[in-house]
């Protein structure tokens, strides 16, 4: 077994972390209780913003601290927050971050995980959180293939007849009836 020295890891994680596009760094280094919270919105409704970054960015947010507390009774000042929880949550879910094909969830997973777990806890024991995410979302992250959204549907090649055709002979026929008066 060898040995990586911890100067070989601290250069592995610097060069990953130059290959991470600008948006997504810049979006890592917003302070949740420091900076502007609507910059970050702006931010994070951008294109180009990983399904990674994003998942980290909204762990960055503490929603443990406010994932059961009920938004009526949340305080003021925490409101700005868990309103961008909200929108970062409803983007993630529907799809609007995608993942790296090459790492997918990446650092993320283990975070995800957790949470998930944790939801799945607090589930058996009756309770549910305030942001509820699948355990799909583990498995389709990598699983970029195409899948179509529409699909044609299957139409049997039509008969001899055309349909004008048969309407005309169904038609004629009746026409041939004459009712009877009464």
């Amino acid at each position: 077994m060898t040995k990586i020295s911890k100067a070989t890891v601290t250069n592995a994680d610097q060069s990953v972390q130059q290959n991470i596009p600008a948006l997504n760094r810049e979006v890592l280094t917003v302070n949740w209780d420091h900076d502007d919270l609507e910059r970050l919105r702006r931010l994070m409704t951008r294109a180009g913003i990983d399904l990674e970054t994003a998942v980290q960015v909204f762990f960055k947010g503490a929603p443990q601290r406010f994932n059961m507390v009920a938004k009526p009774d949340l305080l003021p000042e925490a409101k700005a927050r868990c309103n961008l929880l909200d929108s970062i949550h409803r983007r993630i879910v529907c799809g609007f971050y995608l993942p790296d094909p090459e790492i997918g969830l990446g650092q993320s997973r283990p975070m995800m995980q957790d949470w998930i777990n944790r939801q799945a806890a607090d589930g058996g024991a009756g309770r549910a959180g305030r942001w509820i995410f699948t355990p799909d979302i583990l498995e389709h992250t990598t699983d970029i293939g195409f899948h179509p959204v529409v699909t044609a549907a299957v139409v049997p090649a039509p008969s001899g007849r055309g349909l004008g055709l048969r309407l005309m002979q169904l038609f004629g026929r009746l026409r041939r009836f004459k009712p009877t008066s009464l």
